[in-house]
């Protein structure tokens, strides 16, 4: 038997795939956050460095990407729980952090 949900809307269509978790757009707080970085090689030498520890606010986590491909000129990507700059920038990318004034700490070896 059903369970009387409404799975389609002629306003807002298909509401199954709608995804009900919050997209967290509320503000920030920078000076509680810890950002663990993490340096990653695959098996051909390529280095990716790794920052977890993300908040929520998916538009402030885009733009902290992008202002880190950006200002150090690599490329990179942000995923649903970590961003990823590719290319062996640890030390810059703990320069930046700095700069924002946005804890980190390294983990990993």
């Amino acid at each position: 038997m059903s369970e009387g949900k409404i799975v389609w809307s002629d306003t807002e269509g298909d509401l199954r795939k709608r995804k009900n978790k919050g997209n967290g757009d509320g503000p920030v707080d920078e000076t509680t956050l810890i950002l663990e970085l993490r340096r990653l090689t695959s098996g051909k030498g390529r280095v990716v460095i790794e920052i977890k520890g993300l908040p929520q606010n998916k538009k402030w986590c885009q733009k902290l990407a992008k202002d880190l491909k950006k200002s150090l000129g690599v490329g990179g990507a942000y995923k649903n729980d970590f961003i990823e700059v590719h290319g062996d920038k640890m030390e810059a990318v703990q320069n930046l952090m700095d700069q924002k004034l946005i804890k980190w700490k390294k983990t990993g070896g």
